[in-house]
């Protein structure tokens, strides 16, 4: 399908794209797409991109921004299509592969293929904080937090003021009963910076456990940093028994 989709785009809105200034070799064109892509002028980026390929078929970077400027828009099978054939060119690129993944995961919602993409990258990178802390995210809106904590307790022996992760280990802990292991990593995650989601999902836990201190604690916390979350919160430590 993209192969079809793509040429039509491109016929439709880049034919005619015109660049100031007429660079003499692929390279010159891509670093010109570049100056246009900062300077928000999408596309002209994509024509200056493009005649970098039809110069350097073999341009892995020129493929890959093409599809990064799709993937902001309402393209998504476009960057898909450019993003593979960077991958094509380069099959190393981690890059284009964590950025494929986070299409298929924010865009496309098909987390089976972006959990695939993200292995792919961890193949070059296996030392990418953010890539493991994908692959848990994804089993995590999955329901399938048991294959998410070894993933973001990877990312955090990477990094361990990495909050992210210690979310999203929380979150997995939490979804999957394991109330105490949850509210360990929700607080660290709170002891680096105060985040009012960890201190809403730190005090769910204490409320699972029956234990109305912590609860409070948490709410009185939470207080001070989001009032509307806070007061939805209360209701919630009002009811319990």
């Amino acid at each position: 399908m993209g192969k079809r989709i793509l040429p039509a785009f491109v016929l439709l809105f880049f034919s005619t794209a015109s660049i100031a200034q007429k660079p003499a070799n692929a390279r010159s064109f891509y670093l010109k797409g570049i100056q246009l892509r900062n300077q928000n002028k999408f596309v002209e980026a994509v024509a200056a991109f493009q005649k970098a390929i039809k110069l350097d078929k073999k341009m892995d970077s020129a493929y890959f921004e093409i599809g990064l400027i799709f993937s902001r828009t309402q393209f998504a099978d476009s960057a898909v299509w450019y993003y593979g054939k960077a991958i094509a060119v380069n099959p190393k690129m981690d890059v284009a592969h964590i950025a494929l993944g986070n299409l298929y995961r924010d865009v496309k919602n098909k987390p089976d293929s972006a959990v695939a993409s993200y292995f792919n990258a961890l193949r070059t990178d296996s030392l990418n904080k953010l890539t493991y802390y994908s692959i848990a995210w994804c089993y995590n809106a999955k329901g399938e937090s048991e294959k998410a904590i070894p993933y973001a307790i990877k990312s955090l022996e990477i990094d361990n003021n990495y909050k992210p992760g210690y979310n999203e280990l929380g979150y997995a802990y939490r979804t999957t009963g394991k109330y105490r292991e949850a509210i360990e990593q929700f607080k660290k995650n709170i002891a680096i910076s105060p985040v009012d989601i960890a201190m809403l999902y730190t005090a769910y836990c204490y409320i699972e456990l029956k234990e109305k201190d912590g609860a409070m604690e948490q709410y009185e916390a939470l207080k001070k940093v989001n009032e509307k979350m806070a007061d939805g919160l209360k209701k919630k430590i009002d009811a319990m028994q």
